[in-house]
């Protein structure tokens, strides 16, 4: 994830705390579906614009980080691809607790 920005680092961690979140209750596919970056926004960066959330995940798209299709000025669709779970995984060990962490030092290099 050297490639990434902090920005971008956020977002994927955002999202892959949420995926986490819900696997207890869900399969890890139905835990990793985001209806669209309106969605992501609104739940994981308010702080940012929908058009640059939109704008991250087609740049997460474009070096493989997430899947999604494009719609309506949208990214739509989203999924975290398995080298960011796998990512994640490594990072983390399943511990939302240093996610977290991670969330609170992101979001201070990003105001």
């Amino acid at each position: 994830m050297d490639d990434l920005t902090n920005d971008q680092k956020f977002l994927l961690t955002s999202m892959y705390k949420h995926f986490l979140e819900l696997q207890p209750g869900l399969s890890p596919e139905e835990a990793n579906i985001f209806i669209d970056s309106n969605y992501v926004q609104k739940n994981f960066a308010p702080q940012f614009s929908k058009e640059y959330v939109s704008d991250l995940c087609w740049k997460l798209e474009a070096k493989e980080y997430i899947s999604c299709s494009r719609g309506d000025n949208l990214a739509k669709n989203i999924v975290l691809e398995d080298k960011t779970i796998i990512y994640m995984e490594n990072s983390f060990k399943r511990n939302v607790k240093s996610i977290a962490s991670l969330l609170k030092n992101v979001i201070g290099i990003v105001k």
